[in-house]
């Protein structure tokens, strides 16, 4: 399976399936956001979104539900393909023996976790199946928090100096319960979130910085408990079957299939840094509504 070191994150359904596979067994989900379970048939299908890849001419063909690294050709890993298909069916390039698609396509069809295999139950469509519920997105928000950017600062300040900004990310990561930072203006407004004692935090940050700068005090793990999280976390990617993972204020796990003891087991590895509630869960497969 090629798979990509991209740590990106795919933001799926929360959708999660007990890890016997869908052949002679019920399926269990568990909502990490309510913690309720729910009982699927052994015949629900499954569906998958994400390009395919064959390596080789003698390859498996993989359906990519993870990062894809956007080399040329493309590096990527999923589930082996199994049942009818053809390259004829869709779009695709080929380059130095890979064969891939530039387009995501659709699969349904069950998955058995124990070979790796996705096989099709009905054919490939760029189009969502009947009966997929999308998951429902927020555009990513990057407020200014405060109405006084440039207290105690240069409110004519511009054209920042690399080196300065350079001093400055190196203060952030230095800084004493950093959460995480954004720029709200796409240059120079800083907005940086603590979890100890904002005003403290914005005078050592004015010590380097002159440019706009908020610092808000939250309840949140810190940036130095997340990394710490994601690396431990990593060291287990192939046993969870890891999509991708990091992110800031709270650690986003995309993992093939999140059924229960998956989740599980993820909560346990991340227990020394973060709380369950700190962990957002998803998986790439998700239960097809009849």
């Amino acid at each position: 399976m090629r798979r990509s070191s991209v740590r990106a994150l795919p933001v799926l359904a929360l959708s999660a399936l007990t890890a016997c596979g869908l052949v002679g067994c019920g399926q269990q989900i568990h909502d990490p956001g309510t913690g309720g379970t729910s009982t699927l048939a052994a015949d629900t299908e499954l569906v998958g979104r994400g390009i395919l890849m064959q390596d080789s001419p003698d390859a498996d063909v993989e359906l990519c539900l993870g990062a894809v690294l956007t080399s040329y050709p493309p590096q990527c890993g999923g589930p082996t393909l199994a049942g009818e298909f053809s390259w004829d069916e869709v779009e695709s390039e080929q380059q130095d023996g890979v064969r891939w698609t530039d387009i995501s396509y659709y699969g349904v069809g069950h998955y058995d976790r124990d070979s790796g295999t996705f096989t099709l139950t009905r054919p490939l469509s760029a189009d969502p199946p009947e009966g997929l519920a999308p998951p429902e997105q927020e555009a990513p928000s990057f407020p200014q928090l405060c109405e006084d950017p440039f207290r105690g600062g240069d409110e004519n300040y511009g054209d920042p100096d690399l080196s300065i900004q350079n001093t400055f990310q190196e203060q952030l990561e230095q800084l004493p319960g950093y959460v995480e930072s954004w720029v709200s203006d796409g240059e120079r407004m800083f907005n940086v979130i603590v979890t100890g004692d904002a005003e403290e935090a914005h005078a050592t940050l004015r010590e380097v910085w002159p440019g706009g700068l908020c610092v808000e005090q939250r309840d949140a793990p810190t940036a130095a408990d997340v990394n710490a999280a994601s690396e431990a976390l990593g060291k287990h990617r192939d046993e969870l079957q890891l999509q991708g993972w990091g992110g800031q204020g709270a650690l986003d796990v995309s993992v093939l299939i999140a059924d229960e003891a998956t989740v599980t087991r993820i909560h346990e590895v991340v227990q020394p840094w973060l709380t369950p509630e700190q962990v957002r869960i998803t998986g790439d497969l998700q239960p097809l509504t009849p």
